[in-house]
């Protein structure tokens, strides 16, 4: 078992106390239930994410604070009810640019995983569409490992008009989004504590490959098209 109640119930009370000094108190029960798991199910990952694409960055050590940034919360909680794993390729600072990818979160409402942008850039959004339109076959191929398991859903903002009236009703739902990725999300907590989530979060984000790629190609498309 990755998470157990206790780390719920830990999440939910140092969300509930928010104090600095009950959670510096209670730092060890922080890496036990929070810091260990995660860092167990990020080496789990490591060898499907690397299958995937050796440059996704899989850091056992690197997930989401608790703390809330003090700059943007003047006046809030000083501690988030969630913590989450980023999977991702890194590419120069200097050239900073959204990219796709793999998570893992949970929450004192309930967990979930999948693949994705935080926030896709409109540059990458155009790129994919002129991917679907091309019908590209890393498009195909994304839209069908989506199909297939059909526990994640297409999530992103979308149009509130129609831009792509032309296109068929299955990629409408892609062309139309704003931002995107594919989740699922469960506030069912007999997934969450059950001894074979380690197995089914790594097969199930082993089917997204495809999704992903698709993803990528679009960004490196776009970074082709600035070398030239």
């Amino acid at each position: 078992m990755l998470f157990s109640e206790e780390a719920i119930g830990f999440l939910f009370e140092n969300h509930a106390r928010d104090s600095k000094e009950w959670f510096k108190e209670h730092k060890e029960d922080y890496h036990r239930l929070i810091e260990e798991p995660f860092a167990e199910l990020i080496t789990a990952l490591t060898p499907i994410m690397n299958d995937i694409d050796s440059r996704i960055v899989c850091n056992p050590k690197k997930i989401s604070r608790l703390y809330k940034d003090a700059r943007y919360n003047k006046g809030g909680p000083i501690f988030r009810e969630s913590v989450w794993c980023s999977l991702k390729c890194q590419r120069d600072k200097s050239e900073y640019h959204p990219m796709p990818e793999f998570y893992f979160y949970i929450s004192t409402h309930g967990f979930g995983y999948g693949c994705g942008y935080y926030k896709t850039d409109r540059e990458s959004m155009d790129e994919m569409r002129t991917m679907i339109l091309a019908g590209a076959q890393e498009y195909k191929k994304a839209y069908k490992a989506l199909k297939d398991n059909s526990k994640f859903v297409l999530f992103g903002d979308e149009y509130k008009r129609d831009h792509f009236p032309n296109a068929s009703r299955e990629d409408a739902l892609w062309l139309n989004k704003k931002d995107i990725g594919v989740s699922f999300d469960s506030e069912d907590p007999k997934l969450l504590f059950n001894v074979n989530l380690l197995d089914t979060v790594c097969s199930d984000l082993a089917s997204l490959g495809d999704v992903y790629r698709f993803f990528m190609r679009a960004e490196d498309n776009i970074l082709q098209k600035k070398v030239k």
